[in-house]
């Protein structure tokens, strides 16, 4: 790019950065890795004493208002509603992080550093490159395609401020149209160039600020509300698209927000119902249970890194990874947009291709694809414990463990506060069991041990209960030449195995609540706070009282006033 374009897109940028002292932080500066002050709105001054909990309410009394950076997942699905479904996207960005189990969390407290400033403008570029590579192809992107600067059919303050409000997810300035139509004009005057190549340039620009790369989600008092701080319209309509779309507003939703249908509950339940018809929302909700079921790479145990050892279970490849994580997520879907959510846990239906037939047992065809299958009556194999995207994703290369399998139904499913491991206890002590010695057995002697005790006694005992299904999720009735005692009891409810375990799992009286608390954490970008418990507990209700829908569920959180209102962050 000539010195002169990459100093245009430099003084646009630092002017844009700073608009508000919270985008300072996209510059990686501040103390931690955080890049952020605590505290501030960009680190999302939610107060919570426990970043790695996985479910409950925190203490603090009010959440405040926080930027949100877009996740990868966002920003992919952002490039593509902007500038096309093809638009390329680079691989190399700054790997998403977790907070409490979310990405969406972590939104709030992360920025970015030079390096990842240079990647997203390296993606940028490439993606404008595609959009912009023809006039009839930037007619795809842009609202008209001008033929000069100064076109009065097609003039540049509409082409950018159309363009530009759904970037921003906010209609601009004149002082935001000025400086991105003078970047364009400015470009196109260079010997050579053309309006096409400066309105290339002008779009990258808004593209790499902050106030694209990041969710501007601040609210203001509103009188009519008591004082209250309230989300504006554009606001909502942006916290719409993120919980819903995994992207930025469309020009439908904005024009709602235009003229004030989001300023209300029930007219953000109008748009959020009619939102729900897009098939954005079943990308958008999967990209959610990616992060409640630990599928996601920057999960501790994701199923894309999860390694077997080849000797011991020569079945484990890339491809039945690959289905797994497919089948999991069509169970999913069919789950949330079906029905009641919570027959995930225990329903005989699962969808299968040839090789992952075989895990289950089941017969293959003539022509391999994906098809739903109901289980037998019966099937020792039900539910989201049966599946093999959860029980390869909670199990080691060598053996299966029935403590991570006990500690994901005990945090994500039953949101139970699992600790980490003493400092000095042994993990490689349960590595391999001796010769004809079963895996239960072993971690009754280990929880012999009082330091060990406590919080094994929260995992062991569920997990045992899925000892009938090896590392890669093949059943089996003997392991370790011993034979299989698969039996429990979950907080009172005795079983005998896996399909027992998941009835009592989808009885239990804190499931429901806890995949409400889940969402709603998701959705808010925050850990739970004090405030929240009574707000989950309506929503726990309204979820029994729908049949446990979890797209109604999603509606409902959208429309809740904890959704549409927060406090001012103080510094």
């Amino acid at each position: 790019m000539p010195l002169q374009r990459g100093l245009y897109l430099g003084l646009v940028l630092s002017a844009v950065t700073g608009c508000t002292g919270v985008i300072d932080g996209f510059s990686g500066s501040g103390p931690g890795a955080a890049g952020l002050p605590p505290g501030s709105p960009g680190a999302g001054g939610t107060g919570s004493t426990d970043p790695s909990s996985s479910g409950g309410v925190g203490p603090q009394s009010q959440p405040t208002a926080s930027m949100h950076k877009l996740s990868i997942v966002e920003f992919t699905n952002s490039i593509h509603d902007l500038l096309g479904s093809n638009a390329p996207v680079a691989s190399q960005l700054e790997p998403d992080q977790q907070v409490s189990g979310f990405r969406s969390i972590s939104g709030a407290v992360v920025s970015v550093s030079p390096t990842g400033v240079a990647q997203y403008e390296t993606a940028i570029d490439a993606a404008t490159d595609y959009a912009f590579s023809s006039a009839a192809q930037a007619g795809t992107v842009l609202s008209c395609v001008p033929t000069s600067a100064a076109d009065a059919n097609c003039p540049l303050s509409k082409v950018l401020g159309t363009f530009g409000r759904r970037a921003f997810r906010r209609p601009l300035t004149d002082a935001d149209v000025a400086r991105y139509a003078s970047v364009a004009t400015d470009i196109a005057a260079e010997p050579g160039s053309s309006i096409l190549i400066g309105l290339k340039y002008a779009i990258s620009a808004i593209l790499q600020s902050p106030e694209f790369l990041y969710r501007v989600e601040l609210g203001a008092p509103s009188a009519a509300d008591g004082g209250r701080n309230k989300y504006s319209d554009f606001e909502m309509a942006s916290r719409l698209a993120s919980l819903l779309w995994g992207s930025v507003p469309d020009d439908a939703l904005l024009d709602a927000a235009a003229s004030g249908k989001l300023s209300t509950s029930d007219g953000v339940k109008t748009q959020a119902m009619a939102m729900l018809a897009s098939q954005k929302v079943h990308a958008s909700f999967n990209d959610f249970t990616s992060d409640l079921y630990g599928l996601d790479p920057s999960s501790g145990m994701p199923l894309s890194t999860t390694f077997k050892d080849p000797k011991i279970y020569p079945n484990w490849t890339p491809t039945l990874l690959a289905a797994m994580q497919q089948e999991l997520s069509m169970r999913i879907d069919e789950a949330a947009f079906n029905g009641d959510y919570l027959s995930l846990y225990d329903s005989s239906v699962v969808f299968v291709n040839n090789e992952l037939a075989k895990i289950y047992g089941l017969p293959t065809q003539a022509v391999d694809g994906f098809r739903r299958v109901t289980l037998d009556a019966g099937s020792p194999r039900v539910g989201l414990l049966g599946s093999g995207a959860m029980l390869a994703a909670n199990g080691l290369p060598q053996r299966t463990s029935p403590t991570l399998r006990g500690r994901f139904v005990s945090e994500q499913l039953l949101c139970k506060t699992v600790p980490p491991p003493p400092a000095n206890v042994n993990l490689t002590a349960l590595d391999m069991p001796p010769a004809g010695a079963s895996v239960r057995v072993v971690l009754e002697q280990h929880r012999k041990n009082p330091s060990c005790a406590a919080c094994h006694a929260l995992m062991d005992p569920i997990g045992l209960g899925l000892e009938n299904f090896d590392s890669v999720g093949s059943y089996r009735t003997m392991e370790n030449g011993a034979p299989i005692d698969a039996t429990g009891e979950l907080d009172g409810a005795a079983f005998k195995d896996e399909a027992s375990l998941s009835t009592a799992l989808r009885n239990h009286p804190n499931a429901a609540s806890c995949f409400v608390t889940k969402l709603y954490e998701h959705a808010q970008g925050r850990a739970p706070l004090a405030v929240d418990a009574a707000v989950i507990d309506s929503l726990a209700k309204q979820f029994d009282a729908n049949g446990h829908r979890a797209d109604q569920l999603l509606v409902e959180i959208a429309s809740s006033d904890a959704f549409r209102f927060v406090e001012v962050a103080t510094q």
